[in-house]
């Protein structure tokens, strides 16, 4: 075990934790909410963007539109947590579905981790960022393990991939 793995399984119980603590109402809450958020702000960028530029002045149409996109995505994040709040005042009333309630949110939390640092390990191991770091990821145990989580996303990467090895 050598210190990126460390490093990559202290990222994996803050996820269970987060996960467990916020329940699985509240994960799934959280997904809804940026799936959600993404939806809405990619759709109504526009029409708020206009309305920034009218109310405050703005004259540059591109910040407008990503912080017409961020207004959005924060407000759409905002009414799910309102919601995920009430749900979860409900399940505290009974305790055994307040337990069940944050055990599955913690085997969301192990999921959503384990997606996230597959995506990281697997980008790390593809863009040509340093000796050091591809030296970890041949000697890493956890890496070996995402590498082969990583097959479910990888589909999902290869455009943001390009984009990166542009940038470096």
């Amino acid at each position: 075990m050598n210190f990126l793995d460390i490093i990559l399984l202290v990222v994996l119980f803050f996820f269970v934790w987060r996960g467990f603590r916020a329940g699985i109402v509240g994960a799934i809450g959280g997904f809804v909410g940026i799936i959600l958020g993404i939806w809405a702000g990619s759709n109504y960028m526009q029409l708020v963007s206009e309305w920034i530029i009218d109310v405050v002045n703005l004259g540059n149409e591109g910040l407008s539109n990503i912080l017409a996109f961020i207004v959005i995505f924060i407000a759409v994040n905002v009414v799910i947590g309102i919601m995920v709040s009430i749900i979860n005042k409900i399940f505290h009333i009974i305790p055994f579905i307040n337990l069940a309630n944050k055990l599955l949110g913690a085997i969301v939390g192990l999921i959503g981790g384990s997606l996230g640092i597959a995506a990281l390990v697997y980008l790390l191991s593809v863009l040509p960022i340093s000796n050091t770091i591809s030296d970890m990821l041949i000697d890493s145990q956890v890496a070996d393990w995402a590498m082969t989580v990583a097959v479910i996303i990888k589909p999902f990467i290869p455009a943001a991939i390009n984009e990166l090895k542009s940038i470096l």
